[in-house]
């Protein structure tokens, strides 16, 4: 009855682990592909991000005018409006985009390597918390760099830092799998 408890526990814990490879390899692969052309992965955010906007405040116009009697239709279609334009904007003209872009993805990721530098000192000990930490560490180097990037390099800088960001978050779930596999022993 002991190994039947232990098989039904270790389950979920296996099936952690072979996600964590496998997104952890597939975000290394990713890396490596935005690695070599720099400016693709630039582009996709840009027009995924412009094309969210342009979506977004169309919707948000279509619901003002659906309650024209409310108090905040004005201010309603006013942001939709300006979602509108400026989804718009960053799909006509990526390069003012990307640099829009390149500005609050640096803050953000600023944000989120404080986050993994927080976590890396509250996993429990036998957890590999030092690929958490260098994740975190790299992660606010990255953003860094990013949030002040030159307008001229933010295309390529861009590029590079979702690279690098996602290697080494591969590499801290690569990392975290292979724990996994040991904890399974």
């Amino acid at each position: 009855m002991t190994d039947l408890a232990n098989r039904d526990h270790a389950s979920p814990i296996a099936a952690l682990r072979r996600w964590s490879l496998a997104i952890g390899a597939l975000l290394v692969l990713l890396g490596a592909a935005c690695f070599a052309r720099p400016l693709i992965p630039s582009l996709t955010v840009n027009f995924f991000i412009g094309g969210l906007l342009v979506a977004a405040g169309a919707a948000r116009i279509v619901s003002a005018f659906g309650t024209y009697s409310w108090k905040g239709f004005w201010l309603t279609l006013v942001c939709g409006a300006l979602s509108v334009v400026s989804g718009t904007a960053m799909l006509a003209l990526p390069g003012v985009g990307i640099e829009a872009l390149v500005v609050f993805l640096g803050l953000l990721i600023l944000f989120e390597a404080a986050a993994k530098v927080a976590a890396a000192f509250s996993v429990p000990r036998d957890f590999p918390w030092g690929w958490l930490l260098v994740d975190g560490l790299i992660t606010a180097v990255l953003g860094g760099v990013l949030f002040t990037a030159a307008p001229d390099q933010a295309p390529v800088y861009l590029g590079l830092i979702i690279a690098i960001h996602l290697l080494t978050s591969g590499g801290m779930l690569l990392g975290t799998g292979l724990w996994l596999g040991r904890a399974l022993r």
